[in-house]
């Protein structure tokens, strides 16, 4: 494990108090200069709970560490180059990379250590849906049951007679209220969910919170014939979890998925007014526990001497989704080969490689034949995804995976 440490142009909250140029604000935190800060420092800006661990140990991540920082990967251009300078392209905070269970590669840039919190993003999404997947093997969730069934109050709403398996796999008939007045790099998918967290000033057509939120939805089309990516479907999905089990999102998260990882830091997420997590982008957590969750995914749901989530649904997770409905998406650019399903892009390719993507850059990436595991945080800013860096990023992993697969780079084991 190594870090390295660069300095921003512009300090950000430095001084006590911080000066007033250094401030992060909602006008400026989605800026370069300090969206890094931002994505580190999360629940100084917005309200979180915290998602406990629990007091076991830590979960054992065995190491084999590789110098790959010279490894031959492609640039942004396609021509060749080195990984370390790959990352510094692609504006890495952290990269770990597992093969055959152990940690053969860990950087830490800008100021990241192993125990920092950083967001998720949309790797939330994926995250929620194991949830869903563990409640579904519990009895507890039917998929193939409607929103309105387990949440009466959406019954009549745009999402309301859409099936859980159609939420989980962005196949419901909907489409977003227009929302006037807000900056075009950070779109019409974010705008809303910001407000509610205030990260964003208020406009008066903004929701006032996630239940606001999902019922604001307008209905367009029928449900299971394309490919609609929103924020809103993870949190339908969120409000039915809390309805079902009467618990609250972080407590399910801290039983059923933290403490059975053996993670080693308490996570946060961050909440709306009334306490609802938004779970389409406000998990927090270390570099070392979504590698510890992208390793229970490359062995079938099964770690830490448990089967956290049921093979079954992992499997399905991993056969993909809809290609033809993908297809017709501007993601195809990226991944022309791609699907989703269960809240995880399939590439469909020769590594057999599945990825929980985030905005900015945030990654996990599992190559099962390569038997590899990557874990990435960034602070890539820009337009809405797809982001100019989602190909380059793609493009990455598979070539690490086939490298790992032709023992090209390879610890033996």
């Amino acid at each position: 494990m190594n870090t390295f440490s660069t300095h921003s142009p512009v300090a950000v909250m430095e001084g006590f108090p911080p000066s007033s140029e250094s401030r992060i604000t909602p006008h400026n935190w989605h800026e370069p200069a300090f969206l890094r800060w931002s994505l580190m420092h999360r629940s100084v800006q917005v309200p979180s709970v915290s998602i406990w661990r629990g007091d076991g140990p830590a979960s054992a991540l065995p190491e084999a560490p590789q110098d790959l920082d010279a490894l031959p990967v492609p640039a942004l251009d396609g021509s060749p180059t080195s990984l370390r300078s790959m990352l510094k392209q692609l504006e890495v905070d952290a990269f770990l990379v597992m093969h055959r269970g152990r940690i053969v590669y860990e950087r830490y840039f800008h100021g990241m250590q192993p125990h920092t919190l950083h967001g998720t993003a949309s790797i939330s999404k994926s995250f929620m849906a194991m949830l869903i997947g563990i409640l579904q093997g519990q009895g507890v969730l039917d998929l193939e049951g409607e929103a309105q069934h387990y949440v009466p109050e959406m019954r009549g709403s745009a999402m309301g007679d859409a099936t859980l398996q159609q939420l989980l796999d962005m196949q419901a008939g909907i489409q977003r209220p227009v929302m006037t007045g807000r900056d075009g790099t950070i779109g019409q998918q974010d705008g809303g969910v910001y407000e509610i967290l205030g990260l964003l000033q208020s406009n008066p057509d903004a929701p006032a919170d996630f239940y606001d939120f999902v019922l604001r939805k307008l209905r367009s089309g029928q449900h299971g014939r394309r490919f609609y990516y929103d924020n809103g479907t993870v949190e339908a999905l969120a409000w039915i979890v809390r309805r079902a089990t009467g618990r609250t999102i972080a407590d399910l998260y801290s039983e059923l998925m933290f403490m059975p990882l053996g993670a080693q830091r308490d996570a946060y997420i961050t909440v709306d007014r009334l306490g609802a997590e938004f779970t389409s982008g406000g998990l927090a957590t270390t570099l070392r526990d979504m590698a510890r969750f992208g390793e229970m995914l490359r062995n079938d749901g099964y770690w830490n001497d448990r089967q956290i989530v049921p093979e079954a649904f992992v499997a399905a997770t991993r056969r993909g989704g809809d290609r033809e409905m993908f297809a017709a998406t501007a993601r195809h650019a990226v991944m022309p080969t791609g699907s989703y399903r269960n809240c995880f892009f399939h590439m469909h390719d020769d590594m057999e490689g599945f990825a929980a993507s985030g905005r900015y850059g945030q990654r996990i990436y599992v190559s099962p034949r390569a038997q590899l595991v990557i874990a990435q945080f960034s602070s890539a800013g820009g337009a809405p995804p797809p982001h100019p860096f989602d190909g380059p990023t793609a493009t990455l992993q598979h070539a690490l995976a086939t490298s790992f697969a032709n023992e090209l780079a390879v610890v033996s084991g």
